[in-house]
């Protein structure tokens, strides 16, 4: 008999084979444990409280105190007979801020992907007896053979017919019959725009008719348990093939959506609730390797040299196809992507800043794990991929973690130490705008130097991994933990999971964020000189992703991550991929400017890029080794 794991605080239980490791059997039963370098044991970020027949080996990711308490890390640990785990709030991917697009669109004019059509044909007699189906194409305007017509829809179009007592709504995507329904449905016609991030996914189920956005959802990708990157998550899918993956972008999608619409029997189809089989088509945009994970093709080409995807413009597909839980013949279009590393999230974003319009020279920069940016403006673009890494997404510092509630997002040293969390609650680590606020004071009221070594200071103590500067003492905030009595828990003691811990930063997590930022500057001067221009020649500069849009500029000024330009030049996007999904679903134009995008971009690869590491080197200290670039800093 396989041993049984029971996963607590949501009491889920798996039976596994033994020498399966608890991380593994995590996923089998559900629970979502952090996990940024994919089951890899480099992270720490899986810890868990067991106890049952179980083998696991010392890491110095667990203290001895820790050790001796029953922290492990799951995913180096393997079940051997039956098991009980606590997984600590820490080690949870809990709900989290989420930024999601713009309400309105701005447009003129809605022209949507797929298009509702009302059409009333002549009932057949005996002089008029053509075919249900040339019926029906001659009133749509389409010759015989003109639109394609999915089988399903051809089996069931004289019952339609009929039904609708030779009234009916056509939904066509082009050329493309997506469905048929009895009578006039033009009101009907629902859309769902989608940015699949390597960290969170987010949703808007849209009005094709109106354009009016009808719910919003957001949340994790379920791809985490697999690797917080995604070069995690492709050697995860070189090993185990792409089906776990596909399958867990999948999930989470349709999770979704079952919270943005009804998806019960009762949904009548004519009221507020929005019916899954009513939305007739989806926009994903996401990195070149979330698409190909949602697809199930092969990315293992995108690691290595010289980084060819499959493909840059995935074909349409049917819903059905893919296991999304809409209309089984929905159309689902994939913004095209560019390369490797600048997928159709960075081509979406272009199309919301609206810089494909401008005359002027902009500079877009995504803030996220690969560090995207583009240069260029109505005329020509240069695009490239920094590699910047996941500090800025709470990855490689010791107390980082993501926008959820608890998160430090705000902090000011100037009159003693002051700091704001998401969601007003205690602190429990810093997400990326709290550290970006937290390295800028630290760096402009002398606590480190240019170089991020840490001075003097009657907070900066030596720690387990060298010096560390404590932001908040665990003496001064609430209990930490869970309170196992609410649960109705007695599983583990309280003692086990209820240590107090201090919130600090180390020079090395200071080390990683300077490496960050270093790399997106870089990025950025590379394709200035380029085209032979300086940031003073930007006439704008665009910042997107739901994390930017909580930056301090003047404190990413200050670090060196932003160049230092009058601020009335920058733009803060939010998630502009979302928006630039939404404009492709629902406007013509946009459609028609996402692919002229695309062929206008020229992709820089900077892997192989001297000029790269040259400016890399120089950005690799606050904010920079050449001080006149930041005249504002002082």
């Amino acid at each position: 008999m396989s041993p049984r794991i029971t996963f607590h605080p949501k009491g889920r239980s798996v039976d596994a084979p033994k020498g399966t490791s608890l991380l593994e059997a995590a996923i089998l039963a559900g629970v979502e444990i952090n996990s940024a370098c994919g089951g890899k044991g480099t992270c720490g970020r899986c810890r868990v409280v067991v106890s049952g027949e179980f083998e696991s080996q010392p890491t110095d990711k667990v203290s001895g105190e820790e050790w001796a308490a029953g922290y492990r890390l799951a995913c180096m640990t393997r079940v051997v007979g039956d098991c009980t785990v606590f997984v600590p709030e820490e080690s949870q991917l809990r709900p989290m801020q989420v930024v999601g697009g713009r309400d309105d669109t701005s447009l003129k004019e809605v022209s949507p992907l797929v298009k509702a059509v009302h059409v009333k044909l002549r009932p057949p007699t005996l002089q008029d007896n053509d075919a249900d189906l040339e019926r029906l194409l001659k009133q749509l305007g389409f010759e015989p053979g003109g639109l394609e017509v999915p089988l399903p829809l051809l089996r069931e179009l004289p019952r339609t017919l009929r039904e609708g007592e030779w009234t009916a709504t056509a939904f066509l995507d082009g050329d493309r019959l997506v469905d048929l329904r009895p009578s006039d449905a033009v009101s009907r016609n629902f859309g769902v725009a989608v940015d699949v991030g390597t960290t969170t996914v987010a949703l808007q189920l849209l009005d094709m008719k109106s354009g009016r956005m009808v719910a919003q959802v957001s949340d994790y990708n379920r791809q985490l348990m697999y690797g917080e990157d995604v070069l995690a998550r492709i050697m995860h899918a070189e090993d185990h093939g792409p089906e776990p993956l596909r399958t867990a972008i999948i999930d989470t999608i349709n999770h979704m959506l079952a919270r943005a619409c009804s998806v019960s029997d009762e949904c009548a189809g004519n009221g507020k609730r929005v019916c899954a089989d009513e939305i007739t088509a989806m926009v994903l945009s996401g990195n070149t390797t979330m698409m190909h994970m949602l697809l199930g093709l092969d990315a293992r080409s995108i690691r290595y040299e010289p980084y060819t995807p499959v493909t840059n413009i995935p074909p349409r597909a049917a819903a059905s196809e893919l296991g999304i839980k809409i209309g089984p013949l929905a159309s689902v279009h994939l913004v095209p992507g560019r390369a490797s590393y600048v997928g159709g999230d960075v081509v979406a974003d272009v199309v919301a800043s609206g810089m494909a319009k401008r005359d002027g020279v902009c500079l877009l920069i995504d803030v996220g794990t690969n560090g995207e940016v583009v240069l260029g403006n109505r005329d020509w673009m240069l695009a490239c991929s920094a590699s910047a890494g996941p500090a800025f997404e709470g990855g490689e510092v010791c107390h980082g973690m993501r926008a959820g509630d608890g998160a430090i997002e705000k902090v000011s040293l100037r009159n003693g130490v002051e700091y704001s969390t998401v969601g007003k609650t205690r602190p429990k680590g810093l997400c990326g705008s709290g550290l970006i606020d937290l390295l800028a004071q630290m760096f402009l009221t002398g606590v480190i130097d240019k170089k991020g070594r840490m001075q003097r200071s009657e907070r900066v103590r030596d720690g387990e991994f060298g010096k560390e500067y404590v932001l908040v003492y665990s003496k001064d905030t609430e209990r930490d933990g869970y309170d196992l009595k609410a649960t109705g828990m007695s599983c583990c003691p309280v003692d086990k999971v209820e240590h107090r811990r201090d919130i600090s930063i180390t020079e090395e997590d200071i080390a990683n964020v300077i490496r960050t930022k270093a790399a997106i500057f870089a990025a950025a001067e590379v394709l200035l000189d380029t085209a032979s221009l300086d940031f003073g020649d930007l006439e704008r500069v665009y910042v997107a992703g739901g994390f930017g849009r909580h930056i301090d500029l003047d404190n990413a000024v200050s670090i060196g991550l932003l160049p230092d330009l009058p601020r009335d030049r920058f733009t803060f996007l939010g998630n502009a991929s979302l928006d630039g999904a939404k404009l492709y679903m629902l406007s013509k134009e946009k459609r028609e400017e996402t692919f002229s995008v695309h062929r206008a971009m020229t992709y820089v690869e900077l892997s192989t890029e001297q000029r790269f590491f040259d400016r890399f080197s120089s950005a690799s200290f606050l904010p920079h080794t050449d001080l006149g670039r930041f005249p504002s800093v002082r």
